[in-house]
């Protein structure tokens, strides 16, 4: 397992230089490593460790009972991550005066292809399947938490490393208990699609009726997964199970070290 975190490590590092050389290109070059800088570190993991993952499974496809048991997780796991990004954006304002704000352009629906569609499949191919298919063998705590460290690390913002890392754990959970990475891959679009659709509602009464909406379904989610509660609990169960404890390495310490350090002098 040390080795493939090792592995991890180095390819959510290749991840970080080619998504910084995206920012410092320009036009259609900049996509391109954009996009390069997800398939490149996936291809690299799954083809170095390829003899070695014994676990049949593919995480690709979902059964009915996965639905049953994720689609209720929608809205709770969204309102938790608009909360956290809120309190985390109200302490660093009260803190050094900086606000968050992320140009989407003028067209609607390429905000929703370029910053919810693109990136949900993306980051959870990267950052859900392949842990899945390396440390999930060997442990599903510890691919629970790894994954979730460096999916909040390579923000590399202040603004969202917590909200990141308590989504990835979430996400994380969701796809073991269901054994298939497409709950994350929706609930990840769904969240990006309804943050996208906020920053272009042209008056605050619409955002309000955002939240109130989010609010309500999300109740209605918690009534339901109560009803189903002993089905949640064999999941817990499952995604709980005995295995090698999280192994914490130095490249994991340098690698938190570097975007830390990134993340806290953007702020200055």
């Amino acid at each position: 397992m040390r080795k493939n975190i090792n592995i991890l490590t180095s390819c959510y590092t290749l991840f970080l230089i080619l998504l910084f050389s995206s920012g410092a290109s320009s036009g259609f070059l900049s996509e391109l490593i954009y996009y390069l800088a997800f398939i490149v570190p996936i291809v690299i993991a799954l083809y170095t460790v390829r003899e070695e993952i014994s676990d049949p499974k593919e995480y690709l496809t979902i059964n009915v009972e996965g639905i049953k048991l994720s689609w209720p997780l929608v809205f709770p796991t969204i309102s938790v991550t608009i909360l956290l990004s809120y309190l985390t954006s109200l302490l660093i304002f009260t803190l050094t005066g900086k606000t968050n704000s992320i140009d989407m352009g003028d067209s609607y629906l390429l905000a929703l292809l370029t910053h919810a569609l693109a990136p949900a499949i993306l980051e959870e191919a990267l950052f859900r399947y392949v842990p899945m298919r390396l440390l999930a063998p060997y442990s599903k705590r510890g691919a629970i938490f790894i994954s979730a460290f460096f999916f909040a690390l390579v923000h590399h913002e202040l603004f969202t490393i917590p909200y990141a890392f308590v989504g990835g754990l979430i996400f994380m959970a969701i796809d073991l208990a269901t054994e298939s990475v497409i709950p994350s891959i929706v609930i990840h679009f769904i969240n990006n699609a309804l943050s996208v659709s906020m920053s272009f509602a042209p008056y605050e009464p619409i955002i309000i009726f955002f939240y109130i909406w989010i609010g309500g379904l999300t109740l209605l989610s918690v009534i339901s997964m109560f009803r189903k509660k002993d089905d949640y609990e064999m999941a817990l169960l499952m995604i709980s199970e005995k295995g090698e404890g999280v192994k914490f390495t130095g490249g994991m310490l340098a690698f938190a070290v570097m975007t830390l350090t990134i993340a806290v002098l953007s702020l200055l």
